[in-house]
Order: structure tokens, then C-alpha cells, then sequence
């Protein structure tokens, strides 16, 4: 059965519902609510909560993770990203992904103002440019619909229209995206949810090294 994202507070999950809840660590393994609120650490995992007809789920994923695509995954992610951004992967080089996810919503955030995350500050190419030889693209969630918000007028945003990055790295939908560093062997790094161009800049100059 599809789950269905809820946004609210933890204690309305605990105490404002009459649906049971559930609660599962990062490897998927059902604990119960002690352990839930023991383990959980903004640091390292970030806290989801869903509900279907008859349960409330509270699941614990971790924000970073290191993998390697196989080349035929590879390979189809780089056609992909050439088709959806018109431009020419070199397989030489590093590639940068900044991920916008639906969250916040459009309902959620001013129509007047702008976002103040640094990532999208204008020296946050420049200088990540310089860490490695390195091609960048932002690609946004099908269902972001506040784009204005994030500089689109300034900032060629991409959509993943196939949902394939949400496929192989991003099940979940957190609050203000992600990031993906990926090696020209395939090998990746991603960080999941909120984060500072301070820590793109530190992990690339590390990571591709």
C-alpha cells in the first residue's frame, strides 16, 4: 500500500492520532519507541513519519552513504542527465548533482520572498569548481512547484522528469534537498536533507581527491 508523507510534529504523531505506530532503525528493523527517540541523531539520520489506512510508521534513515553504481547504471544515469540537461557528459570528470525536493511546498513558503540557503549563493560554483575538475548540474523533484523561491530566474534547474535520481538514491522526501558526488568510476557519496555549501565544498575537495 502507498504511504502517504505527513507533516507534523512528533508529539501529534505520538499522541494526537488513534492509529497504532510502528518505529524501524536505519537497517529497517522494528524497535520500539525508547529506542526510536534513543537513537535518533539530526547528525547522523534524519526522522520520517507515514501513515496508511491502519498504521503509523516512524523510520529512521541515514543522511550519508557512500556506494558504487554498476557501469550499466552508470552509464544509463549519464544518458539520462545529457537528455535531461542538453549537455554532454565528459566521463572524465566528477560529477556535482544538487537535488531540490518538494519540501518545503509552495503553500509553505512566501510567493514574495527567497530562500537564503547559501548553496544557491552566487561563489558557491566558483569556488566548488575549483576543488576538482568537476560538472555540476541542479536537478529538482517533479514535484517541486516553487522554483521561484530557489532563483529560477538565475539558476537553470532541471527536472528528474523520471523520477530516476528519486529511483536509484532519494526514496524519501526531506526538507530542502540533497547532494550526490560521483566519481568518474561511478563511485558515490550523498548527503540527504538540509546542508550548507561549506559542506559540498569540504566533501568534493575530500572525496575527489
Amino acid at each position: 500500500m502507498r504511504l502517504t508523507f505527513i507533516f507534523f510534529f512528533f508529539t501529534s504523531l505520538i499522541f494526537g492520532q488513534q492509529k497504532p505506530i510502528v518505529f524501524y532503525n536505519e537497517a529497517g528493523e522494528k524497535i520500539n519507541q525508547k529506542e526510536f527517540i534513543k537513537t535518533k541523531d539530526y547528525s547522523k539520520n534524519l526522522d520520517l513519519y507515514f501513515e496508511n489506512d491502519s498504521t503509523q510508521i516512524g523510520i529512521l534513515i541515514t543522511r550519508q552513504k557512500f556506494g558504487q553504481l554498476d557501469k550499466k547504471t552508470f552509464s544509463n544515469l549519464k544518458s539520462y542527465l545529457t537528455d535531461i540537461s542538453e549537455r554532454k557528459i565528459d566521463s572524465t570528470q566528477n560529477i556535482v548533482i544538487n537535488y531540490l525536493t518538494a519540501f518545503p511546498s509552495e503553500k509553505q513558503v512566501d510567493s514574495t520572498s527567497r530562500s537564503s540557503w547559501n548553496v544557491l549563493d552566487k561563489d558557491y560554483l566558483k569556488k566548488l569548481h575549483k576543488t576538482a575538475d568537476i560538472n555540476q548540474f541542479w536537478v529538482n523533484s517533479p514535484e517541486s512547484k516553487n522554483l521561484k523561491y530557489y532563483y529560477n530566474n538565475r539558476i537553470n534547474w532541471i527536472e528528474d522528469k523520471d523520477n530516476l535520481f528519486k529511483e536509484l538514491f532519494f526514496p524519501y522526501e526531506v526538507r530542502y534537498g540533497n547532494f550526490i558526488l560521483i566519481k568518474p568510476d561511478g563511485k558515490f557519496y550523498y548527503y540527504l536533507g538540509e546542508h550548507s555549501k561549506y559542506q559540498i565544498w569540504k566533501k568534493s575537495k575530500k572525496y575527489f581527491k
